[in-house]
């Protein structure tokens, strides 16, 4: 049998933190730089932590070439804001997603990994928050790039590193970023209609299967599994 490797999305696909993010974000940029709506309208679903910093930072005029060591700086106070802001308010993890990682995780080859826009530290502060972190075995994060593509490519080397056999790889997600990251180096692209993005949106980025949620387990990784075997 081959390898199979899921890559899972974080926000908005297995937790809701219900805004824990944005506003460890906000309070960041405001103690940085004075900036009190760096991401007024904004939309932050399916963007890496550095697109969204940069859209900011140039809305605001503050864009220049130390970008790199904005970002380091920015990673290190977001945390602090990050950790208070998942105490206070009350987020969940998303139906069924700890019952379809389980399922996932007694499949005989399967890997489980993350295929997220967050810094790796800030991925690890929400699952740690929710008890996921140590599911997985690695994954693609905000460092690996600005495009959610990027980040995917990564996530593919560092969780399917040594399989003996080329692995069929899932990328699940709830936005069309996440479909056009896998659909661009030809994996499974799954929707998950349970962010911004509605289903018609989600087949029409090209999604090869799309789920209203994650909360009939069984069902999800049975359609998975027989999509590819197909």
């Amino acid at each position: 049998m081959r390898p199979r490797i899921f890559l899972f999305d974080i926000d908005l696909t297995m937790i809701r933190t219900n805004g824990a993010g944005s506003a460890a974000m906000e309070a960041t940029v405001r103690e940085m730089l004075g900036v009190s709506d760096a991401f007024a309208g904004m939309r932050f679903a399916g963007r890496t932590d550095r697109a969204i910093l940069r859209e900011a930072l140039t809305r605001c005029g503050r864009l220049d070439n130390g970008f790199d060591r904005f970002c380091t700086e920015f990673e290190a106070r977001y945390l602090h804001h990050l950790h208070r802001e998942l105490a206070v308010r009350n987020g969940v993890v998303l139906p069924g997603v700890p019952e379809l990682l389980d399922a996932v995780a007694a499949l005989p080859g399967a890997r489980l990994g993350l295929a997220t826009g967050n810094f790796r530290r800030a991925a690890e502060a929400k699952l740690r928050h929710f008890g996921l972190w140590g599911r997985f075995r690695d994954g693609g994060f905000a460092e690996d790039g600005e495009e959610r593509a990027d980040l995917v490519a990564a996530a593919v080397a560092r969780v399917g590193a040594g399989a003996s056999h080329p692995a069929v790889v899932y990328v699940i997600g709830d936005s069309t970023h996440d479909v056009q990251a896998a659909k661009a180096h030809g994996l499974v692209a799954v929707g998950v209609c349970t962010g911004e993005c509605a289903a018609d949106e989600l087949w029409a980025a090209g999604a090869d299967l799309v789920f209203p949620d994650l909360s009939a387990p069984d069902d999800v990784l049975g359609r998975l599994l027989r999509l590819a075997d197909g």
